[in-house]
C-alpha cells in the first residue's frame, strides 16, 4: 500500500490518475476524510472549482458530493448495488403468474389493472411487475427453475407493445384503406427518383 499525495492510500496497480493528478479507484468511493475536507473547504467559502484544484478531484465529485451533503447532512458514499425488498406478497405474486399464465399476452399495466379490481389494497408498480415476470419460471418448491425453457419460457406467447393483435390489425387497414399508396405506385415512385 502506499500514501499518494493527496492522502489517499492505495494498493498499488489499482489507482489512476485523473486529469488534475490526483489518485482515484474507478468505483470505489472517495476516503471520508477527502470528503470531509471537501465539505470543511465548502462551508468556508472556497468555490467547488477551487477545491477540485487545491484536493485534486474531479469537478463532478465535488458537486456531487456538496449536494449530497447539502440534501442529507451526511458525507457518506450512496450504496451500490444490494438486492431490491420485496414490493409484492407472496399471494400478490402467485396471482400475478396466474393471470400471466391464463393470458400469456398480457401487458404489466393489465395485470395492475387486474389486482386493482380484485381490491388488492397496495398493488406492485407496472415496472415491479414486469421485474417478476422477468424473472423467469420457478420450479414447484419456489426455487428459481435455470433450465433453457425456465429461462426464456417466458417470451413465448408474448405480445410486444408496438405488435398489434389481428383486430387492431383489421381496423387499420379499414381506416387507411383508400387514403395511402399502392406499394406498386411507391415502387415506381422510387424508380424514377
Amino acid at each position: 500500500m502506499e500514501r499518494h499525495q493527496n492522502g489517499m492510500d492505495v494498493w498499488v496497480g489499482q489507482g489512476r490518475v485523473n486529469q488534475l493528478g490526483g489518485l482515484f479507484i474507478n468505483g470505489r468511493p472517495l476516503p471520508n476524510h477527502i470528503r470531509l475536507k471537501i465539505v470543511e473547504m465548502a462551508a468556508a467559502g472556497v468555490r467547488p472549482c477551487v477545491i477540485s484544484r487545491q484536493l485534486r478531484v474531479s469537478h463532478g465529485c465535488v458537486s456531487k458530493i456538496l449536494n449530497r451533503y447539502q440534501e442529507t447532512g451526511s458525507i457518506r458514499p450512496g450504496v451500490i448495488g444490494g438486492s431490491k425488498p420485496r414490493v409484492a406478497t407472496p399471494e400478490v405474486e402467485a396471482r400475478i403468474e396466474e393471470l400471466k399464465r391464463q393470458n400469456p399476452g398480457i401487458f404489466s399495466w393489465e395485470i395492475r389493472e387486474k389486482l386493482i379490481k380484485e381490491g388488492v389494497s397496495d398493488p406492485p408498480s407496472i415496472s415491479s411487475i414486469s421485474r417478476l415476470l422477468r424473472g423467469g419460471a420457478r420450479d414447484p418448491d419456489g426455487k428459481k427453475d435455470y433450465s433453457i425453457d425456465g429461462i426464456l419460457g417466458g417470451l413465448k406467447g408474448r405480445r410486444f407493445a408496438n405488435e398489434p393483435n389481428a383486430g387492431e390489425v383489421k381496423v387499420t387497414d379499414k381506416v387507411y384503406r383508400g387514403h395511402l399508396p399502392r406499394v406498386s405506385i411507391v415502387l415506381k415512385y422510387e424508380q424514377s427518383t
